[in-house]
């Protein structure tokens, strides 16, 4: 006969989900509002020519929360595809893999946007 917590016994500890759900959520609220906030502010934009485009994100209002947006985008990607992995990829090796690639490939689109995006804004203010 075999009690509950034996049937559960080493299947792992439950340390920092928590906190993993906590990050999920706020960074879900953040990207609540600067979505729309980016839409209305850059929809405008769109069809414009290359200076009106580069002078918009260049601007303070636009550059820093795209940004933010990207940062924040990046770890809400990061942790809700860990749980995925986590939760559905069992073999250990393939399951670390993934981990890392899904780090490296989150964490690599955020760097390559941001530096885009700072360029962008450097060009801006040039004369």
């Amino acid at each position: 006969m075999t009690t509950p917590l034996g049937l559960v016994r080493g299947l792992g500890s439950a340390k920092s989900g928590t906190a993993t759900f906590v990050k999920e959520r706020l960074s879900g609220l953040a990207l609540f509002f600067l979505t729309p906030y980016l839409m209305v502010v850059l929809m405008p934009v769109f069809g414009q020519p290359y200076p009106v485009v580069l002078q918009a994100i260049g601007s303070l209002w636009i550059g820093p929360a795209l940004v933010a947006f990207l940062l924040i985008n990046a770890t809400h990607m990061a942790l809700g595809m860990r749980v995925i992995i986590e939760d559905y990829v069992h073999t250990t090796v393939l399951k670390y893999a993934l981990l890392f690639l899904n780090w490296a490939f989150s964490w690599g689109c955020c760097l390559l946007a941001i530096i885009a995006v700072i360029r962008i804004m450097f060009l801006a203010v040039q004369p």
